[in-house]
């Protein structure tokens, strides 16, 4: 398998709002947001994540035979350093910003981009979490999937999966109205006509 640094922001853009740090293809029906579009022999990587290539590598290839509680056994022992970059009130929560490298060494190795109280046992109640390692540009969307899944979530007895699918929509069409997110089939879409290859190549960084 080939790695391959992408631009995961542009693909949330303009192809998969459900795209996380690390992915490889997954063409089968049965799979949750199946990853059709990658190569078969390529591992895609979001280059934003680079200084943690070796330990999620090991994590991606460790799910296809752990569940999510059973991959915490990778995770390190003992109190987690301080994480806690900055935090903020927001209404009725608390968003913090945290170094996600520590959160998925020490805590959970697949907390990806965010998270909150109704989802992760591990963080407090009335608390939002966003892994300031991020693009700063991508903040504002994280930040309101978490805020409409949680309320969906605390308020409505929405499950996660119907929540997160909901917040999924709300997320992309923020990005639409702001001008940097246009998906397949949409009226601003700009690749109808191009090759997959040619795709491809927009979001490649090495």
């Amino acid at each position: 398998m080939r790695l391959v640094y992408v631009d995961g922001f542009k693909i949330r853009n303009t192809l998969d709002d459900d795209f996380g740090i690390i992915h490889r293809n997954r063409g089968q029906i049965g799979v949750f947001a199946p990853k059709f579009y990658i190569p078969e022999d390529q591992v895609w990587f979001d280059h934003k994540f680079k200084g943690e290539t070796d330990f999620l590598l090991k994590m991606d290839e460790s799910s296809e035979q752990y569940t999510r509680e059973e991959m915490k056994k990778f995770c390190s022992s003992g109190p987690a350093p301080d994480f806690v970059r900055r935090e903020e009130a927001l209404y009725d929560v608390t968003v913090k910003y945290v170094d996600g490298s520590i959160v998925r060494r020490y805590l959970d190795p697949e907390f990806i981009f965010g998270g909150h109280d109704y989802v992760y046992s591990y963080i407090p109640k009335n608390e939002i979490w966003l892994d300031a390692l991020m693009d700063e540009k991508e903040i504002p969307y994280i930040l309101l999937h978490e805020q409409v899944e949680r309320a969906l979530m605390a308020t409505e007895g929405k499950n996660y999966d119907i929540a997160h699918e909901r917040a999924t929509a709300a997320d992309k069409e923020q990005r639409i109205k702001d001008g940097c997110g246009a998906y397949p089939g949409g009226a601003n879409y700009p690749w109808g006509s191009w090759s997959n290859e040619e795709i491809i190549k927009q979001y490649v960084i090495s």
